[in-house]
């Protein structure tokens, strides 16, 4: 059996999802990580505004995007495995990967976009007497 000491961490940049199209998300290049420890990945958001949320991804080799986990400005944890803090000003967060594993190796993504609520969404309905 062989035991996974180091492995590598990837960050990637995602282009951002809004309305104006002057996100701008920057993050750091890559990143190791020791098996047991924890990770913490920056991503800047400087561009920021009010009502914007960011997402983090986790991307194998030759698969699609898997959200992990997102927010507008609070702490979230989720399955206690990932958790995401922000700065104070929003302008910046960081998604810290606890416990990691050989297998978390992959792509982090990082992604901000706005939180406009459609109105033009056609309600659809359950028929429960059929």
């Amino acid at each position: 059996m062989i035991l996974w000491n180091m492995f590598f961490l990837k960050a990637a940049v995602l282009l951002s999802v809004c309305s104006s199209c002057t996100c701008n998300v920057i993050q750091i290049a890559g990143q190791d990580g020791t098996a047991g420890e924890d990770v913490n990945l920056e991503c800047d958001h400087a561009t920021i505004t009010t009502g914007d949320y960011i997402q983090w991804y986790r991307l194998y080799p030759g698969q699609g995007p898997v959200f992990l986990i997102g927010s507008f400005q609070d702490t979230v944890l989720k399955e206690n495995k990932y958790k995401m803090t922000f700065a104070k000003d929003r302008k910046s967060s960081v998604l810290h990967i606890l416990d990691v594993k050989a297998e978390d190796s992959a792509v982090y993504l990082c992604a901000q976009r706005d939180t406009q609520i459609h109105t033009d969404i056609l309600p659809v309905q359950y028929n429960t007497n059929a």
